[in-house]
């Protein structure tokens, strides 16, 4: 049936009505796209005005069927009056696509009412397809032969592992070398009593007064960060070190103030490098590659007390003297926190009178959607090549799942300790692994609400733990192999072969609570030995548990759960 004809537009939202449609409601239908722009249909709005559309139908046999949506803001699905599902809470970045988020109904058989509660943000476009039975069989199609590039170093984090102390037994080091994290990044290390708290890392924790002399070695204190620092390698991690400070929620500022004299901030990140890659002031050889200008910019007074234009200057000032201190190491930043109308601003500004280099681009997202990133990823390859940075690296430096920073954060953190944070952190992982993405650095290794990886008091290792565990798997076998799915509905794929054996993750994520039943998914992998299999399931119950298949016509053919993740691994015949 068409589902984009026979629509109802209401203002009438005091009751919220779900049930039968208001005498006043406004007819409306989709365009030939699927979208429908709410301004038009009832004169330009403002942000937050709400509405309720209705479309009244009929089926002559019940059937589970899928939708792919977007609202620009929010919104809530009530089918004969009751909420099936909901994406209530916070925005999509702007991106209005009908597949930018997949849900499925059970529809009843005879007449039928389905009422959506929209909020508008910027605009109130609103996109609607019908899409494929979401329990219809998945086929799966791998090909060894077919290499597209490398598998990224998408399972780097922030902060690094916590080593047992005397007299305890409490740390994960044996757990984190296991899951061979490439990277990690020290922003935030301040927050942890563990590496060594408020004097670790921070440039004013390191440099506590700014008024000596940045040449002394007597007026920089390191031994904390020395010791974290030292942990980290331990963890057989590299470390990619951002200078500047840690987010400051209190009144009271210190790391985040503007700089005194931004020459003298810039030659006191010069010794901190020399410090820890050229020996000084008893220093160290550790070679590090990635050196950060700050932290979220443009985020507010709680990352940069000054302007815009201050931290340009900064930043214009620090990377040109230590591009001219270290040519061979990547200077980059500044850690976007969101707002890309400030990133195209500060690459303006980096590209007007004196170049700046950027050797790498860091930037953040958090998000209740995996395609959330592929839209913002592209978006800002296009700005870095615009600007000619066309061999800057993109690094996603700060993600993980979130509904909703208020209303939404309890859910969220509880999200990001479970299968679906795990889930989630598998399906972004393969999306950025075919975005042009370079890097990705998970929020947050340590000890604290946003750590899906380890348990925040045991250590002992939560449902993230087992993605990365896969995804070191695939970096392991190195090269990416073309994996194509018959939808490309909730499910995400990455494979990796090294020439003997292939290795294929694949993620069903639903953001939706009330979850379908499984699916079938028929895997053929070209050349494979299907003797030689092994299929491993992670879901609410199993933590990369052996799980059952079957080999019909040489495909693998096995179920799926909604929110798990499956790894296969297969011999390739030679």
């Amino acid at each position: 049936m068409d589902w984009h004809n026979n629509w109802f537009f209401s203002r009438n939202i005091s009751d919220k009505n779900f049930s039968e449609i208001p005498e006043d409601a406004i007819p409306f239908d989709f365009n030939k796209n699927g979208i429908a722009d709410m301004d038009k249909i009832n004169g330009e709005g403002v942000w937050g005005d709400e509405c309720i559309i209705y479309h009244p139908f009929e089926l002559e046999e019940s059937r589970c069927t899928s939708f792919g949506t977007c609202p620009d803001n929010w919104l809530g699905w009530y089918l004969n009056g009751e909420k099936v599902c909901s994406l209530e809470t916070s925005g999509n970045g702007n991106f209005i696509t009908a597949d930018s988020c997949v849900y499925f109904i059970d529809i009843p058989k005879g007449k039928n009412l389905l009422a959506i509660h929209l909020q508008r943000n910027k605009n109130w476009q609103f996109a609607l397809q019908e899409l494929s039975n979401p329990l219809a069989p998945v086929e799966v199609t791998a090909d060894p032969t077919i290499i597209s590039g490398k598998i990224k170093p998408m399972n780097a984090v922030n902060n690094g592992p916590i080593k047992a102390v005397k007299k305890q037994s409490r740390g994960n080091m044996n757990l984190w070398q296991e899951i061979n994290i490439p990277f990690v990044r020290n922003h935030d290390a301040a927050f942890c009593s563990i590496y060594g708290g408020e004097h670790t890392v921070d440039i004013h924790a390191i440099f506590p007064d700014f008024s000596k002399d940045p040449d002394d070695p007597d007026s920089y204190m390191f031994t904390p960060t020395d010791r974290y620092l030292a942990t980290i390698l331990e963890g057989n991690s590299k470390i990619f070190y951002r200078l500047g400070s840690k987010i400051e929620y209190n009144p009271e500022k210190f790391g985040t103030v503007v700089p005194a004299d931004f020459k003298k901030w810039a030659v006191i990140c010069e010794h901190i490098i020399r410090h820890y890659n050229e020996g000084w002031a008893n220093g160290f050889h550790w070679n590090i590659e990635y050196w950060e200008i700050w932290n979220e910019p443009d985020l507010g007074t709680q990352t940069w007390q000054g302007t815009k234009e201050q931290f340009f200057e900064l930043y214009r000032i620090a990377a040109i003297h230590l591009k001219k201190c270290f040519p061979s190491l990547k200077i980059g930043g500044p850690a976007l926190a969101y707002n890309l109308n400030w990133l195209e601003d500060f690459l303006k500004s980096m590209t007007s009178g004196e170049y700046v280099p950027i050797d790498f681009l860091s930037w953040h997202i958090y998000a209740k959607l995996p395609e959330q990133v592929r839209h913002k990823s592209c978006a800002i390859r296009k700005m870095l090549d615009s600007y000619g940075y066309n061999n800057a690296e993109s690094i996603l430096n700060e993600w993980n799942y979130l509904r909703c920073w208020e209303a939404g954060f309890l859910y969220t953190i509880k999200s990001i300790i479970s299968i679906k944070g795990a889930v989630f952190a598998a399906s972004f992982m393969s999306v950025c692994q075919d975005s042009p993405v370079d890097m990705l650095m998970y929020y947050d290794a340590r000890p604290c609400a946003f750590n899906g990886i380890f348990d925040f008091y045991t250590y002992a290792p939560l449902k993230t733990f087992y993605v990365f565990k896969i995804w070191a798997k695939l970096a392991s076998l190195g090269k990416q192999i073309k994996v194509t799915t018959s939808t490309n509905l909730n499910l995400y794929a990455a494979g990796a072969s090294n020439g003997e054996k292939c290795g294929i993750m694949l993620a069903r994520f639903y953001e939706q609570d009330a979850l379908p039943p499984p699916v079938t998914v028929n895997l053929n992998i070209k050349n494979a030995d299907t003797e030689n299999t092994g299929v491993y399931l992670l879901d609410d119950t199993c933590n990369m548990t052996e799980t059952e298949f079957m080999v019909l016509n040489n495909k693998i053919s096995f179920q799926m759960p909604a929110n798990s993740v499956i790894y296969i691994e297969q011999n390739i015949s030679q």
